[in-house]
């Protein structure tokens, strides 16, 4: 396979990779409320060739996929909650749940 073809397939499976429900997960229904994930997504890749005594070629790529934010939406009231940036991922997930949690018992409480 030519480098350009190489090229051109790795950016097809990058590109796919990456759609737009990457970057807004799919809603998580907790009775009347709706918890959507957001997310960072990063692409990157690398390509390399050599015509020289050995004809070689070579491509890599990558994707990070790193959460940033949720939006908990219960009846009319929609709240951003921001993952804080300065901790790890799983510590930053764990920040967010008890705010999840008491937005989910304000909503089965039937408040608003």
């Amino acid at each position: 396979m030519s480098l350009e073809n190489l090229a051109n397939t790795l950016l097809d499976k990058l590109q796919g990779i990456s759609k737009a429900e990457t970057v807004i997960g799919a809603p998580i229904q907790a009775g009347n409320t709706t918890v959507i994930p957001v997310s960072k997504v990063s692409l990157g890749f690398g390509m390399g060739q050599r015509n020289g005594k050995a004809d070689m070629e070579g491509s890599g790529g990558g994707m990070s996929i790193e959460p940033v934010a949720f939006l908990v939406v219960t009846g009319s009231e929609v709240k951003l909650l921001p993952v804080n940036q300065s901790t790890s991922t799983v510590s930053k997930i764990v920040d967010v749940i008890p705010e999840v949690i008491a937005s989910l018992k304000k909503s089965d409480d039937g408040e608003s």
